[in-house]
Order: C-alpha cells, then sequence, then structure tokens
C-alpha cells in the first residue's frame, strides 16, 4: 500500500497526518524504490503497488482516501505518490534487479463526487446502491458503496478503460494487472478486456482476480469465463485462518487440496494470509506469532504463487480497516528471517516451485502431505495436537536421504517425528538415478483429475428423520459440496446408510446435514468429522453420528 510502505519524497506530501489512521501517511513511489533492494534480499520478486492513479483525496464520511480505490483519473499518477517518470523509474529498477511490477487496476467504479459523473453521466448504470448482494444483476449494475458503477458495455466506456490501461503498459511495462472488484463487473466484460491485454502483451502478463469467495467452484468458473490467469486462492485463505489461528483441524486445508482439480490450473493460485481488505494475520491469530510462523511455512511451501502483504514481516496487527493499514515498520521485523529462510528454501527446492500436492495422511488433528516431483519430495506436516506423533512414510519413500529443511539436520530415512503443535518441512532425495519420476507423474495426475477412486461406505447413527425429511452428508470438499446443503452427498437411505465413490488420497470435513420437506435445514451439532481417503482396493467404512 503506497501510501503507507515508505515517505520517499517529503516535497509531495501535501497535507498528511501521521497520528490518524484514516488520513494520508506520506508513502509514495519513491519510498518504493528506496526500500527495493531489501524486499529483494527477503525473497520478494514481484512488488504489487496499490492504485497509483489520480484520486480522490478527502475523507468520506470519516473514511480515509489514502487507500488509492476511489479513483478520479484513471490517465494520470496521483501527484502525491510522484509522477510517469518515477513510475518508470520504478518499473527500470524493479526488472534490473530482476523483479516485476504488478498495477492494480480499477474498472469497476470511479470516486463517489467523481467530476467524470458530471462529465459523462451516460457512462453509467446509475441505478443506485447495492443493496440485495446475492442478486446477480445488483451485483454488477449498482453502485457498491456509494462508488459510482461504470457501464462497461457502452463502446465509450470499453475504449477509455482499454486504451487507458494499454497506456500504463506502454509507459510503466508492468508485468501484470491485479484486476479490483471482479465479481462486480461481468466476465463477458472480463473475457473481451483480459483476451485485448493478452494480445497486446503476451501470455506471461499476469491478470490476477480478485473474487472474495471461499468456494473453489465460484474462484474457478470466474477464472476460466473471464479468461484470467491467475485467481486469488481465498479457499486456501479462509482454512489456513481457521486452522492456524483458531485451533480447527488440519483435515480442512487437506480438504481445499483436494478440490484443487475443479481449477484448470491450480498452480495459477495466488496464496495468502492477510492483505489490504483483511484483517492482519497476527491479529487473527491473538497475537502469537509461533502461530503465524506455522501460518507461514504452510503458505510459503504451498502450491501457487505466495504473496505476501507489507508488514507481514514486522508483525503489524489491525482487526479492521484502516488500522490493518498501518504504516510499515522498518526497525522491527520479527519474522522476517523465518519468511527469509522459507523464500531461500522455496527458491532452493523444486518440489517447492513446481511439485504435484499428495496428501499423504489426515486427520481430526494432523494433516502431512507431500510435494512431488521427479527430483526430488517435501513433505509438509501439520500436528495441532498436545502429544507427539511419528509418522512412517510409504514405500516409494521409505530409502530416500531426508531433512528437516526448516533446522538443516539430516534424520534418520523412513519416518519423521512430529513434535507437538507444530509445522514441520522435510525435503526427501532419491538415493538412485531413477529419481521420483513415476510417483511424480502418479500423484500429478490425481491432483488434477482424481482419477484413482475407493468405494466410501457411510454409516448415520443417531439420525431422527420427521416424515419427509432427508439426510445428506456436506463438507469442505468437492464431492461433499463445500459446505453447501443442495450439493452433498445423497440422500442418505431409510437406515442411515449411503456408498460414494471418492478418489483416493482426499481429505474431507463432514457433518450430516437433515433437510425437511419445507426446505428447512438442520446441521448435526458438535465439531466436523475428519475423512481422509487412503489407497486401498476393500471399501472404506465410515460412521458419522447426528
Amino acid at each position: 500500500m503506497v501510501d503507507r510502505f515508505a515517505n520517499g519524497d517529503t516535497n509531495n506530501d501535501g497535507d498528511i497526518a501521521l497520528d490518524d489512521p484514516a488520513a494520508f501517511h506520506g508513502g509514495d513511489l519513491q519510498g518504493v524504490i528506496d526500500h527495493l533492494d531489501e524486499l529483494k534480499e527477503m525473497g520478494v520478486g514481484t512488488i504489487w503497488l496499490s492504485p497509483i492513479f489520480a484520486m480522490r483525496t478527502e475523507k468520506f464520511f470519516g473514511h480515509g482516501a489514502f487507500h488509492g480505490y476511489w479513483v478520479e483519473d484513471f490517465t494520470r499518477v496521483e501527484p502525491r505518490f510522484g509522477d510517469e517518470a518515477l513510475l518508470a523509474r520504478l518499473s527500470d529498477e524493479l526488472h534490473r534487479r530482476g523483479m516485476k511490477l504488478v498495477l492494480d487496476i480499477v474498472l469497476n467504479h470511479v470516486a463517489m463526487d467523481s467530476p467524470r459523473v458530471r462529465e459523462q453521466p451516460n457512462w453509467f448504470h446509475g441505478k443506485g446502491p447495492l443493496k440485495d448482494w446475492s442478486d446477480p444483476v445488483q451485483l454488477t449494475t449498482h453502485d457498491v458503496h456509494g462508488l459510482p458503477d461504470l457501464d462497461q458495455s457502452k463502446p465509450a466506456v470499453y475504449d477509455h478503460l482499454l486504451s487507458t490501461s494499454l497506456k500504463w503498459i506502454a509507459l510503466a511495462r508492468p508485468d501484470g494487472f491485479r484486476l479490483d472488484a471482479v465479481k462486480h463487473i461481468g466476465n463477458d466484460f472480463w473475457a473481451r478486456y483480459n483476451g485485448a491485454i493478452l494480445e497486446a502483451t503476451s501470455p506471461d502478463f499476469m491478470l490476477l482476480g480478485e473474487v472474495l469467495d471461499g468456494d473453489p467452484r465460484q474462484i474457478a468458473q470466474t477464472q476460466r469465463d473471464g479468461k484470467f490467469n491467475a485467481m486469488f486462492d481465498f479457499p486456501l485463505y479462509f482454512s489456513l485462518i481457521d486452522v492456524f489461528c483458531r485451533g480447527q483441524s488440519p483435515a480442512k486445508l487437506g480438504a481445499v487440496f483436494s478440490s484443487d482439480r475443479i481449477y484448470d490450473r491450480p498452480e495459477t493460485l495466488v496464496t495468502l494470509l492477510d492483505n489490504h481488505d483483511l484483517p492482519r494475520v497476527v491479529s487473527d491469530c491473538g497475537g502469537d506469532l509461533d502461530k503465524v510462523r506455522q501460518a507461514l511455512t504452510f503458505q510459503l511451501t504451498s502450491r501457487g504463487t505466495p504473496a505476501i502483504n507489507y508488514g507481514t514481516e514486522a508483525a503489524l496487527e489491525g482487526a479492521k480497516e484502516p488500522e490493518n493499514r498501518a504504516d510499515m515498520r522498518f526497525e522491527t521485523q520479527p519474522l522476517r528471517p523465518h519468511i527469509e529462510k522459507l523464500m531461500r528454501l522455496r527458491a532452493t527446492h523444486t518440489a517447492l516451485k513446481t511439485g504435484a500436492p499428495m496428501l499423504l495422511f489426515a486427520s481430526q488433528d494432523r494433516l502431512i502431505y507431500a510435494r512431488v516431483d521427479a527430483r526430488e519430495v517435501a513433505v509438509i506436516a501439520v500436528n495441532a495436537s498436545d502429544a507427539a506423533h511419528n509418522f512412517a512414510f510409504p514405500e516409494a519413500l521409505t530409502k530416500a536421504r531426508l531433512v528437516d529443511a526448516l533446522s538443516g539436520a539430516e534424520l534418520a530415512p523412513g519416518a519423521i517425528h512430529l513434535k507437538p503443535r507444530s509445522t514441520s518441512l522435510f525435503i526427501l532425495t532419491p538415493n538412485t538415478s531413477v529419481g521420483f519420476a513415476d510417483l511424480a507423474a502418479t500423484a500429478h495426475a490425481q491432483w488434477k483429475h482424481g482419477t484413482r477412486q475407493r468405494e466410501v461406505r457411510f454409516q448415520a447413527e443417531g439420525l431422527k428423520l420427521k416424515k419427509g425429511d432427508e439426510a445428506f452428508i456436506v463438507g469442505s470438499g468437492l464431492e461433499v459440496g463445500v459446505w453447501k446443503p443442495e450439493n452433498g452427498l445423497g440422500p442418505l437411505d431409510r437406515h442411515g446408510r449411503l456408498s460414494a465413490r471418492l478418489p483416493v488420497a482426499s481429505a474431507y470435513e463432514l457433518k450430516l446435514v437433515i433437510r425437511a420437506k419445507n426446505g428447512e435445514v438442520r446441521w448435526a451439532e458438535g465439531a466436523n468429522t475428519a475423512l481422509f481417503v487412503p489407497e486401498g482396493d476393500a471399501p472404506l467404512d465410515v460412521t458419522l453420528s447426528w
């Protein structure tokens, strides 16, 4: 967030008030340039800037404008941040260091009271405020939080948005766009716009969409229909916070990976622990930095591309806006050493960049999974229990050289020891020239397609069904409805039984749900049930209690 990162040029500050969390604080593009070397040293490869275009600078009913999302003139750089020449210089400095630049592009709306509304009133839908967020028409045509909603179907509006976007590509040579408020514009526009941007640039130009939704089906559908080549992984985000900050079952993380096959390319997901619209992860974890380190360990070793919010390394706190957008702190950065170590490991080990996720074990308090490529295997283990646990590897991994990646210690092959309340990372390298090619091919095919399946026989106990009631199994995986009762497994038969074929090496969290004849839904009380489907030919029997 440019205003909150670093003040490199006090001459462009304008009115600032450092003691006011809703005011401008003086950060600018020069401040970003001044800190590029230390960001690169931490392992950062790409800088995503908050919007840097000419913006409303006055508060709106007490809400600050410093974030930049209230754009008034998309054709100019905000003078508080610099000018076109400085933006071009930032791009040059990044590329000289082998780093990349992503610009935040706001195409849905303009600032409230923007002169554009008076000058071009026919550019806007003019349908008033968005009131029903479940109405798909209102969602894409009404004003979000009082922001005048552009009508991108108008040729003049589309031409302005595309031509100005292409202007910034020519001037600043960015490597991608982060595209704001995706769900508030129809996918027909996104497909047309994204196609035009890729035609003018290259297939590698990142078009990163933001859909703040925990359902992977929604993310995948938007990516496919809107022709985005990257999307934020909010399903994983919600699970990371639930597991590491709120003490929920690590099986929830396995369920996210088990649903990856809904995406055309799950490796294009961008993972996150917090951002400018969310609570700081340190606040979510109640200030417990060990929990945050564990969450970072999982995120920074996951498939996809990790995004780190400025100030995570400094353990900034803030549960809501504008506190979660506090000034960067450079002098004290307690989480930076851990992030640096993980980023070095990610850059060094191919399994952490391109390895296919393969679940090895999941239970109510543990998750162990591997990322497999032909040359090495990384194993990530979460033990949420108060007790230590030992885990023996499957046959294909028993003889490989084994190293605890976070400590650097070499271990006896074949098994790992998991300390209580810990998240661990191990690297396995083969002791033969064959490597892990066969295992990698198997893991990749199962991750993407889930073709190897096993019969699972469910038995529900304690069900009390009234006439017309039906019972379903609903949960956190794709096959069990992603917590949508209407998409769950079922109905169960009159004896509370149901048989289904589920992909092996998959994890789920489950609950029984009763749906009455009138549509009323009742959920089983108590904790979710964790299910792991291991390899095997015989049916797997699972009991669920109401």
